[in-house]
């Protein structure tokens, strides 16, 4: 029987119990809607919906670590740091003959000539030069304090080695190049008549992932050449020998044939006279211990002996040397390559972490290495972070970060002749049932390996999208010469992420800042002439922002319209950057 009630006027009404149910059917609708919603965000997968209603912790406490340097200038293991701790066995092929020993024939010593060379001319390398800590070229002239939008060139798409899914515009890291030729060189080029005319041209040279080399005028965005259609995907950044005009770029995936066979990923090295490929490695490794073939590290020219240094995701370091023969009276240059090392390593973290689909206890590499002097630093997929002996192709030390190392390592030497790294890492192992766990950045001591300390901030990790450090740092100079800068993404929401300023003597942070949306792309630093210090930071949302780097303060802001991934090449008043949705933009600081 339906309860009824007598109003005032003395007639009895129905208990508005249908009103009750249609507010409960709105609520339940609503509710099954946001859950819709979130099933779409986590495409399909239950499992990561408390991430998207769940902060971490953020920032952590900084821990320092005992450590005293022992005064030694030259590289070498402490007790904790002995590569026999963490390493099962390493190999060395020269030229496809695996060999006990290893004397290099024509010695690597970087001095600081050759890494003042690589700074001399623009950006020939991701992050500028070989410590990985120029995030910008020369000086900028700055009175409004904005940033403008001033041009746009379209680029494309290619087909993934899935042979379903496309690469789109430029990712990460990729960061253009940017070159100022001398007149000798731009006459001998293939350049357009209205490039090679130009004086001061400043030459954007982009591989992307629509499998072509970009050449465009930084001013302007119009073409300054031909490109060159490779035919394979590039995210990653590549470098330009210091002494010749010669480009090496790795793929960073592989291609899908015309009959659906699967096209091996490798290094390309290209003449830039007239655009002519003149050697290629790397394709179908049977010395690596990865399957898996990408190359997105920015490789590494030691010009006296014109010795390129390329790590690999397929687990094996490459060195070659070139012997480069450059006639600038005949406008010729050709390559004679010989002596091809590959170093590879046998982790034990890797075989405890990787999954057995990409293992074989080796690790890949994807960051950009560092040089000093004839050392090698740089780290791996399984978080295993090592010194090397370009001269023997032997381990100096090793550390084990516990994590993935996709930053790339920055080499910072210190006013009293100390040698240390910056090294940072994303969440792909150590989460909890939450999907939640640490990213890490550390400060190393780049003598012996040992932790000086180590900042850790909790991240989500979803979707097999790590939280963390995907940024390379930016090492600050002047008013910021105690600073480091970087993004820490996947923290505290799911779709957040933290502009942090870190103090490189006590790893605390100088200031911090959240921002709605993923950050993978490395801040650019640069200084006007009154000697003040600018960040340039770009986001996965599409907004680039220039930031006063002292107090973190936003000057100026445009917005993209879709994700930016790659690190922009700076040069004066000028930033070029690529964007996900095949577009390169052109900026100019006011």
């Amino acid at each position: 029987m339906m309860t009824v009630f007598t109003n005032k006027t003395g007639k009895k009404t129905a208990k508005p119990v249908r009103i009750i149910l249609a507010a409960g059917a709105l609520l339940l609708f609503a509710f099954l809607c946001v859950l819709f919603v979130l099933l779409i965000k986590v495409k399909g997968n239950p499992k990561y919906l408390g991430n998207f209603v769940t902060k971490t912790r953020g920032a952590l406490a900084t821990e320092h670590f005992e450590h005293t340097s022992d005064g030694a200038s030259v590289p070498h293991a402490a007790a904790e740091t002995s590569p026999d701790i963490y390493l099962d066995k390493t190999l060395i092929a020269v030229n496809g003959t695996e060999v006990t020993d290893y004397q290099r024939k024509n010695p690597i010593s970087f001095s600081e000539d050759d890494l003042k060379k690589v700074r001399e001319h623009g950006i020939l390398t991701f992050r500028g030069d070989y410590h990985r800590s120029l995030s910008s070229f020369g000086t900028t002239e700055i009175s409004e304090f904005r940033l403008e939008h001033s041009w746009t060139f379209g680029t494309g798409r290619f087909l993934k080695s899935d042979g379903v899914n496309y690469w789109s515009g430029n990712g990460w890291t990729g960061q253009p190049l940017a070159v100022i030729w001398d007149e000798d060189t731009k006459r001998l080029m293939n350049l357009y008549d209205a490039a090679k005319n130009k004086s001061g041209l400043c030459e954007i040279i982009y591989p992307g992932m629509d499998g072509m080399i970009r050449f465009l005028d930084m001013e302007t965005g119009e073409p300054t050449r031909d490109p060159i259609n490779v035919g394979m995907a590039f995210k990653g950044t590549c470098s330009i020998h210091p002494d010749y005009p010669v480009l090496i770029c790795g793929s960073g995936d592989w291609a899908t044939g015309p009959f659906g066979e699967q096209i091996s990923a490798r290094f390309f090295l290209y003449n830039l006279l007239d655009g002519t490929k003149l050697y290629e490695f790397g394709a179908n490794d049977p010395f690596a211990p990865r399957a898996w073939h990408g190359f997105d590290s920015s490789p590494i020219f030691y010009a006296p002996t014109d010795t390129v240094i390329c790590p690999g995701e397929n687990g094996v370091l490459y060195t070659v040397d070139l012997n480069i023969v450059y006639d600038k009276d005949a406008g010729t240059l050709t390559v004679s390559p010989e002596e091809q090392v590959r170093y590879v390593y046998y982790s034990k973290a890797a075989g405890l972490r990787f999954e057995a689909s990409e293992m074989s206890n080796g690790s890949g590499i994807e960051n950009s290495a560092v040089v000093y002097d004839h050392y090698l630093f740089f780290g791996d997929n399984g978080g295993i972070f090592q010194c090397l002996d370009l001269n023997t192709m032997q381990p100096v030390w090793v550390q084990d970060l516990l994590e993935d190392i996709n930053s790339s390592p920055v080499l910072e030497q210190t006013p009293d002749g100390g040698l240390c790294l910056y090294v940072a890492t994303t969440l792909k192992y150590g989460y909890n049932d939450a999907n939640i766990g640490e990213a890490c950045l550390y400060k190393l001591d780049a003598v012996t390996g040992e932790i000086i300390w180590k900042k850790p901030y909790e991240v989500h990790t979803v979707l097999g999208l790590a939280g963390g450090f995907l940024s390379s740092g930016a090492l600050g100079e002047g008013p910021v010469g105690n600073a480091i800068f970087y993004t820490v993404s996947k923290s505290p929401s799911v779709d957040s992420s933290y502009l942090v300023s870190i103090d490189r003597t006590s790893g605390e942070e100088l200031w911090k800042r959240e921002f709605p949306c993923d950050a993978w792309s490395s801040g650019c630093l640069l200084y006007d002439r009154d000697g003040q210090a600018w960040l340039v930071q770009c986001f996965g949302n599409g907004d680039i922002l220039l930031i006063d780097a002292k107090t973190g303060v936003t000057k100026s802001q445009v917005h993209m319209g879709a994700n930016i991934e790659s690190t922009p090449a700076i040069v004066g008043n000028h930033l070029v950057v690529g964007v996900r949705d095949e577009r390169i933009i052109g900026l100019r600081l006011r």
